[in-house]
């Protein structure tokens, strides 16, 4: 199979394009793969202690944040899957915040977090890896838009993307 290169504008919400641009060109499973091990780097530079930090009032705590990352990667994941199947039926939107709020993950251990990350990850690789050449361009209704699954893993990985920069400027350069 040929790589999977970045999706056009139109195969999802403009919304999502602000995660789609920070991926760079190349093919999408080897970048996930990659950032397994980036984004753990990353996350083994925090303490438990400063897990619990938020960098300003109101903010989410880095476990909170990771928590969202793995929720969101979760969601999208199973987008991709409905889509890459050839789901008919249109996937809803889904609230972060309540996410969070309905989820305690300041209880979890930063250890845990992390391992739950790296699952996540590697669950959603494993599912890319099997998904024939013809899902990827399928489309389907997210969040009220047309949606391929070829953009759907690019929004994945650029969602990481854009975390691992705020947990670089707001959490741990503070």
């Amino acid at each position: 199979m040929p790589p999977i290169t970045k999706p056009a504008e139109g195969e999802y919400l403009s919304y999502f394009g602000r995660y789609v641009s920070l991926v760079p060109e190349g093919d999408i499973i080897d970048q996930l793969q990659t950032q397994i091990s980036t984004t753990m780097s990353l996350l083994g530079k925090v303490s438990e202690e400063k897990s619990s930090f938020r960098y300003a009032p109101g903010k989410w705590s880095m476990k909170q944040s990771l928590g969202h990352i793995i929720d969101t990667e979760r969601v999208f994941a199973y987008r991709l899957l409905a889509v890459a199947r050839g789901e008919k039926a249109a996937l809803p939107s889904f609230d972060q915040d309540e996410y969070v709020n309905g989820a305690d993950f300041d209880a979890c251990s930063w250890a845990y977090l992390k391992a739950e990350f790296e699952l996540v990850r590697r669950s959603t690789v494993a599912l890319l890896k099997n998904l024939p050449e013809h899902a990827w361009a399928r489309s389907g209704t997210v969040s009220g838009s047309p949606t391929t699954a070829r953009a759907l893993a690019f929004i994945i990985a650029g969602h990481e993307l854009y975390h691992q920069v705020l947990f670089r400027e707001r959490y741990l350069a503070a």
